[in-house]
């Protein structure tokens, strides 16, 4: 198999990129800025990194072939005349697995197809082998090019990021840490495969963490290093023990509910947190709250069933007379061990949540930040 040779005229347009013969039909310029659309011609595992974009959404349309793609690790297939969504701000990729795919890219708003013209050759550079056209394209060019358009390409390794880099330089104005703390959360939120996030992230988070009482900005990093706990399955080891030391009388209020949002997620070490948190200035909700999620309950006794429903707006608001009241209903759910075990799971996912939203309207809130 090979792809089609280009002509004179499209030498412009026509771009070897990852080892694919793609050509830019519309741009911003002529669609007033609402669509792009690119058509590409590829070969049998031509594939996009994973990525995420914050402003474009992308249309998938196959002309001819097959293709597999991804959306927040939820995989499909198209054939010639189907279509598939490609949305801003979820991770995806996709990759050619049949012989030959010629496709359509619809790019809404336009915008991101001046990517391919940075980051690949004009494909009138004829003569190259099919085997090298797919090193034409350099990895870091096009991270660092899909970054200036706010289009983030995922990659495992050992490399600090940039944007760590920058949180734990002396000095940093607060707006600066700011937006690099949010490119951060991109990272880790969006990252398709949290376990492959490089593994200085999580020691360089506990770094900056521990300036969280001097600058508010970087109690976002404990905030980071609570969805890294959840999107790893609280596999943090002792990286942040040291952080129960941040919790003081007079830490600042975004900083108290970052560390109630972090250590939440740790209920094997339920005792060393309620004390090391007990000279914390918390709201008796949030303490309640925080007591809620560190709880592991006994799923053989009635225990948990009659505490279920009880969490929201905090646990604080129930007394011992209410879980009476309403056991009558609740036995003729007839909900068995599993059953008691989800809601459990659903309503502390939905207290984690309710946490780090409060956590972060405190920071977004907070002197530091909005100087």
């Amino acid at each position: 198999m090979s792809l089609p040779p280009t002509t004179p005229t499209d030498d412009e347009r026509a771009r070897w990129h990852l080892g694919g013969l793609l050509t830019v039909r519309a741009t911003a310029a002529g669609t007033n800025g609402m669509v792009g659309l690119v058509e590409e011609r590829a070969l049998r595992g031509y594939a996009t990194p994973p990525h995420v974009h914050r402003r474009e959404d992308e249309t998938l349309y196959v002309l001819s072939g097959e293709i597999e793609y991804a959306v927040d690790g939820v995989a499909g297939t198209v054939g010639a005349g189907e279509s598939a969504f490609l949305p801003r701000h979820r991770p995806h990729t996709f990759r050619v697995v049949s012989d030959e795919a010629h496709f359509i890219l619809a790019i809404t708003p336009a915008g991101f197809e001046s990517f391919f013209a940075r980051v690949s050759p004009p494909a009138a550079t004829a003569g190259i082998p099919g085997a090298e056209r797919a090193g034409l394209t350099d990895p870091q060019e096009m991270a660092g090019q899909a970054g200036r358009l706010g289009c983030r390409i995922f990659a495992s390794g050992p490399e600090t990021p940039a944007e760590l880099r920058e949180v734990l330089e002396p000095g940093t104005e607060p707006a600066r840490l700011d937006r690099a703390y949010h490119l951060l959360e991109e990272l880790v939120c969006a990252s398709p495969d949290p376990a492959g996030l490089p593994a200085a992230l999580a020691a360089g988070l506990v770094t900056a963490a521990r300036r969280a009482n001097e600058s508010t900005v970087h109690a976002r990093a404990l905030l980071l290093l609570g969805v890294l706990a959840e999107r790893t399955g609280n596999d943090m080891g002792g990286r942040i023990g040291s952080l129960l030391g941040l919790a003081q009388p007079d830490s600042p209020e975004p900083v108290g509910l970052a560390l109630v949002y972090l250590f939440a997620h740790f209920p094997d070490q339920a005792p060393a947190i309620e004390q090391a948190f007990a000279p914390l200035a918390l709201a008796d909700a949030d303490r309640h709250r925080l007591r809620r999620c560190l709880k592991r309950p006994d799923l053989e006794s009635r225990g948990p069933l009659d505490t279920l429903g009880r969490v929201w707006p905090s646990p604080a608001v129930w007394s011992a007379t209410d879980a009476g009241r309403d056991r009558q209903w609740r036995d003729a759910l007839h909900l068995d061990g599993p059953a008691v075990s989800a809601l459990w799971e659903a309503e502390t996912a939905a207290l984690l949540a309710f946490l780090g939203a409060r956590a972060e309207h405190s920071i977004t809130r907070s002197a530091d930040v909005r100087s």
